[in-house]
């Protein structure tokens, strides 16, 4: 079997109502010089009939495996072992690419040597039919280096200070992939976050403003989701800055972790504020004011912890207001 240019590798788990659209978009690429790798991770649907019965339309391009349940790290590390294209690229099942998604990623790799590693912009579709692009809303910083080839220090500079990769949306040569090894299957969220980090050490990056692939938000404990993504982001960054830490201080980043970390504190106590944690909120607070020690940390913790307490105040007032009326 000659070797793919792509591996596309999808971790299904009880996906059988979205997955036959994920595989149905890898059909229709411009670019067909692929393998499709479906590891089905304890899936107790009819995902493997679904995903079967698709399989006649890929000309033996398509392969499934089953597995007990070890997460989407664990499905995603399998696909990795039984993969053997030149670029390794990711696709949920529940997500779906639109047509020239590889084309994009094929023209950037093939032309600039240096790069390993390839993102794309893409829209996220919430349930109601409203969507936002992910760049504009998520990623607004106008000094973005779009469409250039990124070093490997202002790769994980800006990686530290945003998560600006949708999994659906990179592409990773093999030697890229080899070299940094598999997935970390010991954290249940934010485990993408940590391979790009681990990514953009190794190799330069190029990032297409282009939407090129489409991500589904399901709804339902939105809010804890998120709680529970950001703290895991920030395991992520405090065990990168253990493990990289020469690569930090080489290359100047040791305020970046700083930022980012106490960032992240922020981020915490925020949500759990907005989640009746007030507590929790204002440790997380003073935590991120002690992380990074500088007059322009200080302001934001004044800033911040100043409207928390204004709006703890507002609300005790109208509350006793409402029970003085009701009385």
């Amino acid at each position: 079997m000659a070797t793919p240019k792509f591996s596309v590798l999808i971790a299904n788990y009880n996906n059988a109502h979205l997955i036959r659209q994920a595989l149905d978009s890898v059909q229709k690429q411009t670019v067909q010089d692929f393998e499709i790798i479906v590891v089905d991770d304890g899936s107790t649907d009819n995902s493997r009939s679904v995903v079967n019965e698709a399989s006649a339309s890929f000309g033996g391009k398509l392969r499934y495996i089953y597995q007990a349940n070890k997460g989407v790290s664990g499905a995603r590390n399998t696909a990795i072992g039984a993969s053997i294209g030149d670029y390794i690229t990711f696709l949920d099942p529940d997500d779906y690419w639109h047509d020239r998604r590889l084309e994009a990623h094929a023209d950037v790799l093939d032309k600039h040597e240096n790069v390993d590693i390839c993102c794309s912009d893409f829209e996220r579709l919430h349930e109601d039919g409203r969507s936002e692009r992910h760049f504009s809303k998520w990623v607004a910083f106008p000094d973005f280096p779009f469409e250039k080839e990124i070093s490997r220090q202002d790769a994980v500079r800006w990686l530290l200070r945003v998560n600006f990769v949708g999994t659906n949306g990179i592409t990773i040569r093999r030697s890229c992939a080899l070299a940094v090894g598999l997935f970390n299957e010991d954290l249940k969220q934010a485990e993408d976050y940590d391979y790009w980090l681990r990514c953009a050490t190794n190799s330069n990056f190029y990032v297409i403003p282009r939407v090129l692939h489409t991500y589904r938000i399901h709804q339902g404990g939105l809010t804890k989701n998120f709680l529970e993504n950001c703290e895991y982001s920030q395991r992520v960054v405090q065990e990168y800055e253990r493990a990289y830490g020469s690569f930090i201080k080489s290359h100047g980043l040791e305020d970046a972790i700083k930022n980012s970390i106490s960032q992240r504190w922020y981020e915490i106590g925020n949500l759990n504020f907005d989640s009746g944690q007030t507590s929790r909120a204002f440790r997380s607070y003073v935590t991120g004011l002690q992380a990074e020690m500088s007059f322009a940390n200080l302001l934001r913790f004044m800033s911040v912890t100043l409207r928390k307490t204004a709006r703890l105040a507002t609300f005790d007032a109208l509350s006793k207001e409402r029970l003085a009326y009701r009385s």
